[in-house]
């Protein structure tokens, strides 16, 4: 579902999670048939399907990389030989072992995306990279100490302006990327919900289109997937059907007016739990301008 924004260039991701843990759809793709029965549906739909093995919700347990690679082996291992060669594959996963078993093994002629919610750019991301020339990466804005803390980020929000941090972080790690030739594969990741406090991620939201004129980078990837900072004023319940409905339109109209504050062409990656609604993304433009 590739579609134009005015001058914004814009992807669709949907999120497929092989956990039992996911806030949105744990327990639900455990089996090959339910993700088959769910790629079969996306297929028009997205542009890619971001898969991930490990909930890394402050609620939950951290895992170690043999039971993630366990879940992948037993639910996308055996799809990638079909895998519909018009959809991006993109890992969302912090560990490198995981990375590394992955990757070896995915067909040559699949478009492949790292999606690393670390934020750690060391020496073993710049060695996988360079490894898999092919590989693109998602830098996310997770200020951890390291890749162990990732899914403990809630440990770890720092006082103060969020902007300022964003910044600071995206510089340092856009210098180490483009000293080494890696800066091009790369997409940048506000990462809603990382290690930020509610009302830094509203102002995250909130000046995100500023920041992202300011910086270089080649693509973005938005994210919000239902999470709890979307609920104002107070956290509640996202499990019923009503409940995700009003998140999913906090998120389209999130998106219609962070994209109008954009002056500058982007290529933006949407990454969402719902992508049918993405539709109403598409038809904006000609409800705004009708002809």
């Amino acid at each position: 579902m590739s579609f134009n924004y005015k001058e914004q260039r814009l992807q669709v991701w949907g999120i497929l999670n092989v956990t039992p843990d996911s806030f949105s759809d744990g327990g639900q793709h455990l089996s090959l048939e339910s993700i088959s029965k769910t790629l079969s549906q996306w297929r028009g739909v997205v542009d890619g399907v971001d898969v991930g093995a490990e909930s890394t919700a402050p609620m939950n347990r951290s895992i170690t990389s043999q039971e993630e690679r366990r879940r992948l082996e037993a639910t996308v291992i055996p799809l990638l030989k079909e895998w519909p060669r018009d959809l991006v594959l993109s890992l969302d996963s912090y560990q490198i072992d995981t990375v590394e078993w992955f990757f070896s093994q995915v067909p040559k002629d699949i478009e492949c995306v790292w999606n690393d919610v670390s934020g750690v750019v060391d020496q073993e991301t710049i060695r996988l990279l360079k490894k898999f020339p092919r590989l693109r990466y998602v830098l996310c804005f997770n200020p951890v100490p390291g890749r162990a803390q990732s899914g403990e980020h809630k440990n770890f929000i720092r006082p103060g302006n969020v902007v300022e941090h964003a910044r600071e972080f995206f510089k340092s790690r856009f210098e180490v990327l483009l000293r080494n030739e890696l800066f091009s594969r790369m997409t940048a990741d506000p990462a809603f919900g990382f290690a930020k406090s509610r009302e830094q991620n509203h102002a995250l939201m909130e000046h995100l289109p500023k920041l992202m004129e300011e910086m270089a980078a080649p693509h973005w990837l938005w994210g919000l997937s239902r999470k709890s900072f979307l609920r104002f004023p107070e956290a509640t319940s996202a499990k019923s059907p009503q409940e995700q409905v009003k998140l999913d339109g906090l998120q389209l109209l999130w998106m219609k007016e962070a994209l109008d504050k954009l002056q500058n062409p982007h290529t933006i990656v949407l990454r969402v739990h719902n992508p049918a609604m993405m539709g109403a993304l598409s038809s904006w433009n000609e409800l705004k301008n009708p002809t």
